[in-house]
């Protein structure tokens, strides 16, 4: 079975579980990533983490994933620096 790019970039975005975008908004994040899978996964999650805020109907409390799709849109960032994002090393303030 041939997979489309937008089948992969709904897996990425785990919209079957977390529907948030139409066909064609995917297909738009698609195209404005030049077609890349990943840029258009991060770019959809950070979307999502926008979006996201928690919520209280009638005294009920649903608590925010903003952090969860900051950190899923972290798994597809092409520009991260390798290493996680930690510091290994340290530079002095005065520059020497």
């Amino acid at each position: 079975m041939d997979r489309l790019p937008i089948d992969f970039l709904k897996f990425n975005l785990q919209e079957r579980e977390y529907p948030y975008f139409e066909d064609d908004e995917l297909e738009l994040l698609l195209e404005s990533n030049d077609g890349d899978i990943k840029k258009a996964s991060h770019q959809g999650c950070i979307l999502k983490a926008a979006a996201d805020d928690k919520l209280e109907v009638a005294g009920i409390k649903l608590s925010s994933n903003r952090e969860y799709w900051l950190t899923l849109a972290e798994t597809f960032n092409v520009t991260a620096e390798p290493g996680n994002g930690y510091i290994t090393s340290m530079k002095r303030v005065d520059g020497w």
